[in-house]
């Protein structure tokens, strides 16, 4: 016979894994970027009891930027130290990937400028995971405490699966929306094109060929050559354009 009191604490658990998983849920769901990273830094924060929580994410040039955080200016700026200091493991975690743990941001010799001036700012303990796809890191999962005396092996497998969630929804959300990107391309393109038949008569690899040797001359992506072409009725920069071409002559481009 199961006693009351196992009975209440198996009914908490039974609510919170349902709270977890609808959360989850929401974040998978998500179609914009920022509201799915806000729902995981509140994930992280309401199931693995820390302080404050952020995301950092990779940029494609290369640099890190905090993208969410919960936990006002304190976590914000525990952030950009990591940034400014070049050092942290935060930076480690989005760089190399992996789990990086502080039980003491004043004594640990990993980052020694970072973590005295971190614990100046009541932040005791630190832990950071790597946000990731199968191909690359994206980012990383940061969670920030007053203090721990240790970090057991069940915090940190909650802190594993919401960066798990929030690895797998960044992943979603970034291929949709180079997916669509590209078609955007493509649509406007295609739709230069059509304008140059119309106008040189053309045909559609002619077409293709004068916007593609224009964005190589100019230095300017194709896409843009093609939506200033849409907006303008003009290539970029181009003036007067001769109109009295042959149909087999390629249109003007501006020198």
């Amino acid at each position: 016979m199961t006693m009351p009191h196992a009975q209440d604490q198996a009914d908490t658990v039974a609510a919170s894994d349902s709270a977890f998983a609808e959360s989850a849920r929401s974040i998978a769901g998500s179609t914009e970027v920022q509201d799915a990273l806000q729902s995981v830094v509140d994930l992280a924060v309401t199931n693995c009891e820390c302080l404050g929580a952020s995301v950092t994410l990779v940029g494609a040039a290369g640099g890190v930027e905090t993208t969410a955080s919960s936990g006002g200016i304190l976590v914000g700026r525990a952030d950009e130290l990591q940034y400014t200091l070049d050092e942290g493991p935060c930076l480690r975690a989005a760089e190399q990937g992996g789990a990086y743990l502080i039980v003491d941001t004043r004594t640990d010799p990993r980052w020694p400028r970072w973590g005295p001036a971190v614990a100046e700012l009541g932040l005791g303990s630190v832990l950071s995971i790597h946000l990731f796809t199968d191909r690359r890191v994206l980012g990383a999962l940061n969670l920030y405490y007053e203090s721990k005396d240790d970090f057991s092996d069940d915090e940190v497998e909650v802190a594993r699966v919401v960066a798990a969630h929030a690895s797998v929804a960044l992943a979603k959300l970034r291929s949709e929306r180079d997916l669509w990107r590209a078609i955007d391309s493509r649509h406007l393109i295609g739709q230069a094109q059509g304008m140059l038949m119309e106008r040189f008569k053309l045909s559609s690899e002619k077409s293709f060929s004068v916007l593609r040797r224009y964005s190589q001359q100019h230095n300017i992506k194709l896409s843009e050559v093609a939506g200033e072409l849409i907006r303008t009725g003009h290539l970029p920069s181009e003036t007067a354009p001769d109109l009295s071409l042959e149909p087999d002559d390629d249109p003007p481009l501006a020198g």
